[in-house]
């Protein structure tokens, strides 16, 4: 239901004020002595700048934020119910269950944002007039006026509440939208190519003209929903894509003891596990798992749990490693050409070459590879050859890039220190 406009103006804030305001709760934040908590609610904050700062917890509430930046902002847990965010920059932002009910968030920046278990359930869109005051318009309105959607690309929006959201030619290319819930939505005209919605509940939502080419929708709801003109060309559904291990007379666990005593016996013994070809997608989770030198080439791994594996010289060839969790992996001399791993954690993995003795050496390959908002910090990433891979979004910081080859490599809106001296023989 639509609210009165407030008539009374509201109090603005010049970039000095501001600045103490955040100081005070940051100290508030680290328990120290002089912080307190920012309430910023009603404000007109528009075009300041937050960028960096920690301001989870802080309140927002009916505030002007027009062009402000968030940049990089630690804003979990914010209050941001019914603010006016119009063309805002929450790029690579941490919002975990931030509230943003009824802000409008029209032509909004959020790239590589994280929001899981936000509420952004919109039952109208606030905006702000100078002389109306906070005003509150309903959806259609507000998008028959000609303002742009939000772009989403690469954000996390897992278990986000998004029921009833208007998100009209919006982008979520890329984002992470599994066991979100977005009943009675309108997707109308969006971009979800590659995004992750498996468990998601889409259930009588409108999604004409929506772009749904290569994304997950494993175990996705649609029920009721209108879906007029949608792209889902090389779609993951539930249906297997190539060979499954069900077909197979031996259970992954035996393939992997097989495998094991191979690498023991050093080829005298066991079988080299070979998943070529496979759906690996109900596989259990790999944690810690010994599967050095296994071949899995054009296998498909969504989601699978490989943190802490040892998976050295491994070949995952044209295979899809989507949202995989790599972090903390052995990877040395592992094969990635032209893989998809759109949105793996690899945090702090081991990615240098695998020295075989004195003389040689094998070196880990990306070439080719779709690296986008990949988590690769901390992780040593020495003279790995990344030549033509995507690592658009990618965060590579705190990583050892020595003689790391770059030649043709996107590194659009990552977070690497582009005056690296590996850096700068990609192509311009």
């Amino acid at each position: 239901m639509a609210k009165e406009p407030e008539t009374r103006s509201k109090p603005r804030l010049d970039q000095a004020e501001l600045n103490r305001i955040i100081a005070k709760h940051e100290l508030f934040r680290e328990g120290r002595a002089g912080g307190q908590r920012a309430n910023l609610a009603h404000h007109d904050l528009s075009g300041m700048s937050f960028r960096g700062h920690d301001l989870a917890h802080a309140d927002f509430t009916g505030a002007v934020l027009v062009d402000a930046d968030f940049e990089g902002a630690r804003c979990d847990y914010g209050q941001f119910f019914a603010c006016d965010l119009r063309n805002a920059n929450f790029r690579n932002a941490s919002m975990v269950r931030a509230d943003l009910r009824g802000a409008c968030v029209r032509g909004a920046s959020m790239t590589g944002a994280d929001l899981t278990d936000s509420d952004l359930r919109e039952g109208s869109f606030a905006s702000y007039d100078p002389e109306k005051g906070l005003e509150f318009v309903t959806e259609s309105k507000a998008w028959k006026e000609g303002a742009g959607g939000v772009d989403l690309r690469g954000a996390t929006l897992s278990s986000a509440k998004l029921s009833g959201t208007i998100a009209i030619n919006s982008n979520f290319e890329d984002a992470n939208l599994s066991k979100a819930v977005v009943t009675k939505g309108d997707l109308s005209g969006a971009n979800l190519t590659g995004a992750n919605l498996a468990g998601a509940d889409l259930s009588n939502c409108v999604l004409k003209n929506v772009n749904l080419r290569g994304a997950v929708l494993t175990g996705a709801m649609m029920d009721y929903s209108n879906l007029e003109n949608v792209d889902m060309t090389g779609a993951l559904t539930d249906k297997p894509v190539g060979k499954t291990l069900q077909q197979s007379s031996l259970t992954l666990e035996d393939l992997i003891k097989q495998h094991q005593l191979w690498l023991k016996a050093k080829g005298a013994e066991g079988k080299q596990l070979n998943v070529s070809g496979f759906d690996m997608r109900k596989s259990p989770p790999l944690v810690k798992t010994d599967l050095t030198m296994m071949v899995a080439d054009r296998s498909t791994w969504h989601s699978e749990d490989f943190s802490y594996a040892n998976l050295q010289a491994v070949s995952f060839k044209d295979g899809d490693m989507r949202d995989c969790n790599f972090t903390g992996a052995d990877l040395r001399g592992s094969n990635f050409t032209n893989a998809r791993l759109i949105g793996a954690k690899m945090a702090k993995t081991r990615l240098e070459p695998l020295l075989i003795d004195d003389k040689r050496a094998l070196k880990t390959n990306f070439a080719g590879a779709m690296l986008r908002y990949v988590d690769l910090s901390g992780a040593k990433l020495r003279e790995v050859n990344f030549t033509g891979a995507d690592l658009t979004g990618a965060n590579l910081t705190d990583t050892d890039l020595a003689d790391a080859v770059f030649k043709d490599a996107i590194v659009e809106n990552a977070k690497v220190d582009l005056t690296h001296p590996a850096l700068k023989s990609r192509k311009k």
